[in-house]
């Protein structure tokens, strides 16, 4: 089924339909197309494909939208939560088509700075209003992942060109460390394996940071983390490599504690998706449980409070939610071939935001999707022109 007419079911507090793709069901986020003094309209047409927030209320979605020489890569703003947005400019790369050059990710540190990546690389320093590509470190050829927060952006890079093979490029990933404003870049001490194609985590959380990569095969997975920046030292991974579990995301919260989550033992559209918690830096770690077996490419994100929400996707597309223990309800079930997720994240406490069907893929949805009781319920957010009311 096309995941513009996929059926969704909420179960959280009951069970109910959700908007998606023009489905009627629970209520749709208001936008207006253009707050004042933020940018243009929102051309129509426009999907999602990422998003960052680097503050509650400041958020930027990176997507296309159809223009005279087909899709074009455009950038969406709001400075209120979600409740209006507006157009800014756009990095000149197209969303990134697998092995080519392109963006897919887009990371903003603060209201001004920011990044479009993935695997070529551009900067902001004016909110989005101007793109310009900028150089790789270390001799970078594609970047790999980006965290910025704190005042710092951490970048990892890979030697090999787009869409090279890793057996025909077995040189390692290197990862680098800047001041956000004026800083020049610092490689980080750290040793990660050859051939870590696309698989390299950066997580930040304030200056706490981790970095890893999943071991193939039940290989051992690579895992440091610095509560500095400067200091790195390694750190225990507590996946089972007997059921060749690998650590695949990391999710930071305030205080030390961190969520880790492993994924192994794949089947036909399954997995065991296996999370673990920490209260000092993944040192050690405690059983957070299992989450349903649908599913397989998995997420982690965490409300400072520490309620988790899994995201999964293979045949279909699933959110999972753990507010306690090690017990895990699914909240959404969408029957939808597999869109898939991007980008599963929470601002605060209770807000959060995922995009559903990101829009690099071909015949995607693209809708970025909201919560505002920590991940017990998801509703579309309208971005698009003539919207009318505001949003929360």
């Amino acid at each position: 089924m096309r995941a513009s007419r996929a059926c969704t079911r909420i179960m959280a507090a009951g069970t109910t339909a959700l908007a998606v793709g023009g489905l009627t069901g629970a209520p749709v986020l208001a936008a207006d197309a253009h707050p004042p003094g933020q940018g243009r309209p929102v051309p129509a047409g426009f999907r999602a494909q990422s998003t960052t927030w680097p503050l509650p209320r400041y958020g930027w979605v990176l997507g296309s939208a159809p223009c005279t020489t087909g899709q074009c890569t455009t950038v969406v703003t709001t400075r209120d939560g979600g409740g209006t947005w507006s157009a800014v400019g756009a990095p000149a790369a197209p969303l990134a088509p697998p092995g080519e050059a392109g963006v897919t990710e887009i990371r903003f540190a603060d209201p001004r700075h920011g990044w479009a990546f993935g695997p070529s690389f551009f900067r902001t320093s004016d909110g989005g209003r101007d793109w310009r590509e900028a150089p790789l470190p270390g001799n970078g050829r594609r970047v790999l992942s980006l965290a910025a927060g704190a005042g710092t952006v951490y970048v990892a890079v890979s030697p090999c060109a787009p869409g090279e093979e890793p057996s025909a490029c077995r040189k390692p990933p290197s990862v680098w460390r800047a001041g956000v404003r004026h800083g020049k870049w610092r490689r980080v001490p750290v040793k990660l394996p050859a051939g870590a194609a696309d698989g390299v985590v950066i997580a930040l959380h304030h200056r706490t940071a981790y970095i890893a990569v999943p071991g193939p095969a039940g290989q051992p997975d690579t895992f440091f983390a610095s509560v500095t920046g400067r200091r790195w030292s390694p750190r225990p991974s507590p996946c089972d490599k007997r059921q060749a579990e690998a650590l695949v995301d990391v999710a930071p919260m305030p205080r030390g504690r961190v969520a880790l989550l492993c994924v192994g033992d794949a089947g036909f559209s399954k997995a065991t998706k296996h999370v673990f918690r920490s209260a000092d830096t993944a040192r050690t770690t405690s059983d957070a449980g299992t989450t349903p077996r649908f599913g397989i490419q998995s997420g982690l994100a965490a409300t400072p409070a520490g309620t988790l929400v899994v995201s999964s996707v293979s045949s279909g597309s699933w959110l999972y939610r753990n507010t306690r223990g090690r017990n895990w309800g699914t909240v959404l079930d969408m029957a939808d071939g597999g869109s898939g997720w991007n980008d599963l994240l929470f601002t605060t406490g209770r807000d959060g935001f995922v995009v559903y069907g990101p829009a690099a893929g071909s015949d995607r949805a693209g809708v970025l999707l909201a919560t505002h009781d920590a991940g017990g319920h998801w509703a579309p957010v309208k971005i698009g022109p003539s919207a009318a009311g505001g949003g929360r």
